[in-house]
């Protein structure tokens, strides 16, 4: 599942974003003024490896590094309007593509793969989500019920 979804969001993304960029776009935007300590542990890569990774996404106008306001030792890092716009246009091509097949499923079978959802979510729920499939899921569960 987690394939084809990466799959789609490669092929939303468009060529100019790797995965790993595309990820780190996608933490950030969820995670407004982390890191680089907190965007290398969520991609699992060197402190060096992020930079590089992060410097590519500054440079392409999609992040801007700020000085932290409470500590200006600290850079955060936020993304730029142009940004915003990709994330926003990806998940909710993504949204989209989840949502048409979830569509194929039947109404019984979702609501037990939201149930599902929930029971995973709470024992995982020490782990950060790497996606919101769950989510989509359930909001398209819930909105193919109306």
């Amino acid at each position: 599942m987690m394939r084809v979804i990466r799959s789609k969001v490669r092929s939303n993304s468009s060529p100019e974003l790797s995965m790993p960029q595309f990820r780190a776009l996608a933490f950030l935007g969820r995670n407004e003024g982390a890191m680089l300590g907190d965007v290398a542990n969520f991609l699992v890569l060197t402190l060096s490896a992020t930079s590089k990774l992060v410097d590519a996404l500054v440079n392409a106008d999609l992040v801007s590094r700020e000085n932290d306001l409470e500590d200006r030792r600290k850079v955060v890092l936020k993304l730029s309007p142009a940004g915003k716009e990709k994330f926003a246009a990806v998940r909710e091509a993504t949204a989209d593509f989840l949502t048409e097949r979830v569509a194929e499923v039947p109404l019984e079978d979702r609501a037990c793969i939201a149930d599902s959802m929930r029971i995973l979510r709470g024992i995982f729920s020490d782990v950060p989500p790497e996606t919101n499939a769950a989510r989509l899921l359930k909001a398209s569960a819930g909105s193919l019920q109306n």
